[in-house]
């Protein structure tokens, strides 16, 4: 759903400069292939012109070869139809949790989908939308009591602003049983890996608790919160959702901030996270698409690729949104039905694949250790090594419209060698300590 910034971008302990409570705990373990994923969002109305299942199970073995390893299918429900906004309705107006849209195919298809997914090793995990339903939902014909009422006694959406749904009551504790039963139904007799929830700061922390409890009994799952609250991690989710991360992208390729502001992105966030919590990293998604602008109008093409190599270079786990491979420019709008032009951005597409391959090749950067590297120009120039073991990474990028030179400090009595991550060129030291970067330009390097 469209983000409130009130209660998603303005997150008071990012700001905080003393630890919260959080920060001295642990997250909880995450499986390897989550510690190691690069998601691929989707949305099937707006993937193919199609805009079902099978498009989406078609472009299979393209998905991999691009590199990505977890598939996030937005909402898969029928949508409702009562006080629907637009032509074909938002798919987070939920009527159904058990049902399939029509419009994608049937249960029998998406479970060919699943089963083509893990043939070619990836995971696939799908949105759930537990805070609210349309208001023809199933649920509100057949259990009215478990809606949230004013005053006067009338139901209300969660947000004013939310007019196509009905907000849920998590006081009700038959509701809780049947939406623990239901997310047990989507892994058990489905086989999806996991779950994307929906504004999950909206739902009661503890009823996230309880059902990934029910969830581990059953085996090993992702669970990807769309908020940011510390607490997330302790118990129930794997990931949280960095729009702090996002927003510090704006502001440094706006130039409203210096490029450094990305240490202080990472000294914030271990202020206020348990310790080894994974977050995820993205310079687009479908509400940044839909509400802000695509990447490449936001940032212009050279920035969007520079987001992206900071995406899946920086500590985290990486999203991509459909279309951003081909540097679409179109806004994919929840309401209506719009079309992704597939045949251009040879360039984005070839980066991609590029900075994935490094991932996979390069434990440093999907779990390696962060060091920041200082430089001459940290106004416009942000430096890191990321380290696993003998793996070691070095980046440098420009946040600048314009060329700009450094001199990075790497000591100069060790006998490094260096070579160029993508085409594997040895580099002398003089020329990684001392470069020259082209306006929003980067380079990546093997330190050995």
């Amino acid at each position: 759903m469209k983000k409130i910034s009130s209660l998603f971008f303005v997150v008071s302990f990012l700001l905080a400069q003393t630890p919260s409570p959080y920060a001295i705990t642990s997250a909880r373990s995450s499986e390897e292939w989550v510690k190691k994923g690069i998601i691929y969002e989707i949305f099937p109305r707006q993937f193919s012109n199609e805009g079902n299942f099978s498009a989406i199970e078609h472009r299979i073995p393209e998905l991999k070869k691009l590199g990505v390893t977890i598939l996030w299918l937005m909402p898969i429900y029928p949508v409702g139809i009562e006080k629907r906004k637009g032509t074909y309705g938002s798919p987070y107006s939920v009527k159904d949790y058990y049902g399939i849209n029509p419009e994608y195919g049937t249960l029998r298809d998406f479970k060919k989908l699943i089963s083509s997914a893990h043939k070619h090793g990836l995971k696939i995990i799908i949105d759930i939308v537990a805070n609210h339903t349309s208001w023809d939902s199933r649920l509100m014909k057949e259990h009215p009591e478990w809606f949230t009422k004013d005053s006067t006694g009338k139901f209300i959406p969660p947000v004013p602003d939310w007019t196509d749904v009905v907000d849920l009551d998590y006081s009700q504790p038959g509701l809780r049983r049947y939406m623990i039963d239901m997310l047990k139904y989507w892994v058990h007799n489905v086989g999806v890996d996991g779950f994307r929830c929906d504004v999950a700061e909206m739902v009661p922390t503890d009823f996230w608790n309880e059902a990934r409890a029910a969830l581990d009994s059953l085996r090993p799952i992702m669970m990807l919160s769309e908020g940011q609250y510390p607490e997330h991690h302790v118990k129930a989710f794997d990931l949280t959702y960095s729009w702090n991360f996002y927003q510090t992208i704006n502001a440094v390729i706006k130039n409203e901030k210096p490029a450094a502001e990305f240490d202080s992105t990472l000294a914030r966030e271990a202020l206020a996270f348990p310790k080894n919590s994974l977050r995820m990293r993205f310079s687009s998604n479908h509400d940044e698409n839909a509400w802000d602008n695509p990447d490449v109008i936001k940032f212009g093409d050279d920035g969007a690729k520079l987001a992206a190599v900071l995406v899946n270079t920086f500590p985290g786990v990486p999203l991509l949104y459909d279309g951003q491979e081909v540097g679409n420019e179109v806004k994919l709008g929840l309401f209506e039905k719009f079309n992704i032009d597939w045949k251009k951005g040879k360039d984005f597409r070839d980066l991609y694949k590029k900075l994935f391959a490094l991932r996979k090749k390069n434990p440093a950067l999907s779990i390696g250790e962060f060091e920041h590297v200082s430089n001459s120009n940290s106004g416009k120039i942000y430096s890191f090594i990321r380290s696993s073991g003998k793996n070691k990474i070095l980046v440098v990028l420009n946040f600048s419209d314009k060329q700009e030179n450094c001199d990075l400090t790497l000591n100069a009595n060790i006998p490094l060698r260096f070579s160029d991550a993508f085409s594997g060129k040895k580099v002398d030291f003089k020329n990684v300590s001392s470069l020259i970067l082209p306006k929003f330009g980067y380079r990546i390097f093997v330190v050995q």
